[in-house]
């Protein structure tokens, strides 16, 4: 892990599954309500938009890096990204009061999406890694 560009393309792909826990909660609600107002009716159709975000983003991620390595960073930046989460409705003051086994809900929830995409993004790189020139 000393070449600079790989350590730089596995923190890009972490900070990319990080940035895309919160953006996917908060874009998915805003995406999904807007032809309406910003009420708990609308925030549910967010719910269905919010899965395509998080595979989207595990694929990029995936394209970036590889290995068990890139693995284990998939699943810390879902982590990582779920603790930006509650620290960022925190602070905009709308605390989320989560017990453990909350949270572990929340990270599969979150985490599925993001494991598929990468699984995708992977299963696509070893497919054209493999094609003749």
């Amino acid at each position: 892990m000393n070449d600079p560009v790989r350590m730089v393309r596995n923190a890009a792909a972490m900070l990319l599954i990080v940035v895309a826990c919160p953006s996917a909660l908060f874009g998915g609600a805003v995406l999904g309500c807007a032809a309406s107002s910003l009420d708990v009716n609308c925030a549910l159709s967010g719910v269905f938009i919010e899965p395509f975000l998080l595979a989207a983003a595990g694929f990029l991620a995936a394209l970036l890096t590889r290995g068990w390595w890139g693995v284990f960073l998939m699943f810390a930046g879902v982590i990582v990204g779920m603790a930006a989460l509650a620290t960022i409705a925190g602070v905009i003051g709308r605390p989320v009061p989560i017990d453990p086994v909350q949270g572990f809900i929340a990270a599969v929830w979150f985490g599925f999406p993001v494991a598929v995409g990468y699984g995708i993004g992977r299963g696509v790189m070893r497919l054209l890694a493999t094609r003749p020139n």
